[in-house]
């Protein structure tokens, strides 16, 4: 498959976010499973710990001496050395398999982008999409991680319930029914946390859809006198926020409250019942050491059973806006298959015909007719446009994204301006020369290592314009559909610019919308469109006898 493959090969989205988060799960079967096997053994040899001391208490106690102690020295060892150095490497496993799982749901978001292209845009904001990105991966990588020690707590659980049975049955069924209680308490402040984390997931969107609104639109605001408006909004919307934070904390405090107070209460309960036994002479005071130190252990250890209810709650609710992303599906059919397509791209819809090999200039006076009529060439809509003699949408979309660049307003992304090119840098340097723009790398420094911000910020207008068409030069793709490329440059650019890409690209197909005469001077053949027909087509000499098509081109006169 091609590195620049647009295909998601993931397999299909999960049903539900349960299923989701089980599945990325498997993702990290090793790892988790070697996690929950090493917590496991600290898990049983935490709880075993107090026993051993117990039984070493016991047998001094009966013994008036300290000589009990060699014997019971290697399983006391045993106990420490499994409780820290094995519970390390649980601890390292699951935060390994939580930090991969995160990388994995965010190169998942990047396949699914580059498979439902434009078939997201009206379906997840720009605010949905930051925190898709950014809290979703990390909520639900901390479920797997807070999954192992969730298993830690129930391996300790059971194993202490029956050392505990063993002393004493009163006692096993004690910190058992007890902690089993915990949950039954916690159960509906975890499902009224569900709620208003959902509540509070929905707002965070909607605020930062506002404020990615108002960062592309803020000269706008001002020049129109809307940003004390604009202002206001958002200034409501924030304080909604707020409170819907404060109830998300209010049930999270109750959770938390929980897991300090009801272990407590189990201590307290266990230790009650093993004086009583004690006293009665039932168990030895070594029984009521280990029930109380085992008992603080699960106290301490039936918090992490919360923590793992918490962040499965939390995580359910990233999981569910994550599966809805997944769900949404490009809006072109993807299932073409053929390859090894060639020759001229026509578009019946309009009747424009790019010819391979040559550069064609299309000209109209409305940009949307143009704009559209290349979207449909460059596939990325579904239309009756063929590539040679095959329909585009039978055509493999891989090899259509490979041979076919559009270039518009695309993106400048946070790069070096070597990545942004993305070519070795001898191509790099030539594609920036044949778009004039070496102002752009010497501006940086004369350094490709030099760094780009987000959208091209630290460039001019016509900098960055020209850095986007040295990008889509350095591509060097065989078909080449651009729009206006040289719209911010002054004439005399443009003429080099023009002069250059038509070298350049001499043999390749390239065609240009725009009615600058500049370019039509450079054009194999011109193609203008009327009304979103073609109207006619020749060269530029040829269709300056027309009126309309003259008006249109000369800029000595309005279009």
């Amino acid at each position: 498959m091609s590195p620049h493959s647009t295909r998601n090969t993931a397999s299909s989205p999960p049903a539900s976010p349960l299923r989701y988060l089980l599945r990325m799960a498997r993702t990290q079967t090793a790892r988790i499973a070697l996690g929950f096997a090493s917590l496991s053994i600290s898990g049983t040899a935490w709880i075993l710990l107090p026993w051993v001391i117990s039984r070493v208490i016991d047998e001094i106690v009966a013994a008036g001496s300290a000589e009990p102690l060699r014997a019971w020295a290697v399983p006391l060892i045993a106990t420490a050395l499994a409780s820290s150095w094995v519970f390390a490497v649980g601890y390292r496993c699951l935060f390994a398999a939580q930090t991969l799982t995160r990388v994995g749901t965010v190169r998942r978001l990047t396949d699914q982008l580059n498979t439902a292209g434009t078939g997201v845009r009206g379906r997840v904001s720009p605010g949905e999409m930051v925190n898709l990105s950014t809290e979703d991966p990390f909520k639900t990588g901390l479920f797997v991680f807070q999954l192992g020690f969730g298993w830690m707590g129930l391996v300790m659980l059971a194993v202490g319930t029956v050392v505990m049975w063993g002393l004493h049955p009163a006692l096993g069924a004690t910190a058992a029914g007890g902690s089993i209680l915990i949950g039954f308490v916690a159960g509906p402040a975890l499902s009224r946390l569900q709620h208003h984390q959902i509540a509070y997931r929905d707002r965070v969107a909607d605020v930062t859809d506002m404020a990615s609104d108002v960062v592309g639109g803020l000269r706008v605001l001002r020049g129109l006198g809307g940003e004390r408006r604009f202002s206001e909004r958002y200034r409501a919307a924030s304080a909604d926020l707020r409170d819907t934070g404060y109830r998300v904390a209010g049930a999270d405090s109750w959770i938390q409250g929980l897991r300090i107070s009801l272990p407590l209460a189990l201590i307290a309960a266990v230790t009650w019942i093993g004086a009583r036994l004690v006293l009665a002479g039932t168990i030895t005071v070594g029984d009521l050491s280990a029930a109380f130190g085992m008992t603080a252990l699960l106290a301490v250890h039936s918090g992490s059973l919360l923590a793992l209810a918490q962040a499965y709650i939390t995580a359910r609710v990233s999981a569910r806006r994550l599966t809805a992303f997944f769900a949404t599906r490009s809006d072109i059919d993807l299932t073409g298959d053929r390859t090894g397509a060639t020759g001229v791209l026509h578009d019946p819809e309009t009747g424009l015909t790019i010819e391979t090999g040559r550069l064609t200039a299309v000209v109209s006076a409305e940009g949307g007719p143009a704009t559209a009529a290349l979207e449909r060439l460059a596939r990325y809509e579904d239309s009756p446009a063929t590539w040679g003699t095959a329909p585009l949408g039978e055509i493999d979309v891989d090899e259509v994204r490979e041979g076919i660049l559009l270039l518009g307003e695309d993106h400048l992304f946070a790069q070096t301006l070597g990545e942004t090119l993305r070519a070795e840098p001898e191509r790099a340097l030539r594609a920036l020369d044949t778009a004039c723009a070496a102002d752009v790398l010497s501006s940086l420094g004369s350094d490709l290592d030099a760094e780009v911000a987000a959208g091209g910020r630290n460039l001019s207008g016509g900098q960055r314009q020209r850095l986007r068409l040295a990008r889509a030069l350095a591509a060097e793709p065989e078909y080449l559909l651009a729009f206006e490329p040289t719209a911010a440059v002054d004439a005399h650019t443009e003429s080099l610019i023009a002069r250059r890409v038509a070298a350049a690209r001499e043999g390749r197909t390239t065609a240009v919308v725009t009615s600058s005469p500049l370019w039509l001077a450079r054009a194999d053949r011109v193609a203008w469109l009327v009304d979103g027909k073609v109207r006619a087509t020749g060269t530029h000499a040829e269709l300056a006898g027309e009126p309309g098509f003259r008006r249109l081109t000369s800029r000595q006169e309005p279009r």
